[in-house]
């Protein structure tokens, strides 16, 4: 089995290619002994995705590659970016399957638990993954949304002091918010070294990665012989672009 972690952006330009082959080795770790996992960032697009907006700047640039993806043999696909972005439409563009990591660790989270508290770079966007969870039917299951205080890039970089910042906000989230089980709501955050173990042992809550829940999600589907359902994601017919 063959799966692409599609990055979000030029990730050898911003932080480095020794990242992208570190990430790769991390995926890799985790991944059954038969797939084989390729890690590729965009040739164009935002260093770091940090609001809605940047999630949009990147999705023609997943919709450019995705289907290339697809011809090279790829078994299934990964968006890069805990945001899912351009999940809908890759998914009606491709028959292999399409996997956001928001939605695979939230809904893995929620077999886990009956709270779920999310952990978030700064701390702001409460009312996105509120809206994000209400799409998934999880909406009443959301205990808060906690920062760490610290960017998308810092967390990239591994910043000093990430490990302690998530974990005094994941203790936070349990014994303020009533949390019974914690997201990890960013892709960098979620691969700091070490980073579930350290906090689930300081929490004493699961702690859900969605570097992992997502790997074994396409694994999983991938495997079954599935896919998204072209009943509920058709094939979108070519529109003719009209130019200033």
């Amino acid at each position: 089995m063959r799966i692409l972690y599609q990055l979000t952006s030029p990730m050898d330009r911003t932080v480095g290619p020794h990242e992208i082959e570190r990430r790769r080795g991390v995926l890799q770790g985790y991944a059954a002994a038969d797939t084989e996992v390729a890690v590729e960032p965009t040739a164009r697009g935002p260093a770091a995705i940090e609001s809605a907006h940047d999630a949009a700047l990147v999705v023609p640039e997943l919709v450019r590659l995705a289907p290339l993806a697809e011809e090279r043999g790829f078994d299934a696909i990964i968006i890069g970016c805990y945001s899912d972005p351009g999940l809908d439409p890759l998914r009606e563009m491709l028959r292999i399957p399409a996997i956001g990591p928001g939605a695979a660790s939230l809904h893995l989270a929620a077999q886990l638990g009956t709270r779920i508290s999310v952990l978030t770079p700064a701390g702001r966007g409460f009312g996105r993954v509120a809206a994000r969870m209400r799409a998934l039917a999880l909406g009443a299951l959301l205990a808060s949304v906690r920062g760490i205080g610290l960017s998308v890039m810092d967390l990239a970089r591994q910043a000093p002091g990430a490990l302690e910042k998530a974990a005094v906000a994941a203790r936070a989230a349990v014994e303020e918010d009533g949390a019974d089980v914690v997201v990890l709501g960013c892709m960098s955050m979620a691969f700091l070294p070490c980073i579930c173990e350290d906090l689930s042992e300081r929490a004493g809550v699961p702690i859900v990665n969605p570097v992992v829940a997502a790997l074994k999600t396409a694994e999983m589907v991938a495997g079954m012989g599935l896919a998204q359902s072209k009943a509920a994601y058709p094939v979108p017919k070519p529109q003719q672009m009209v130019e200033a």
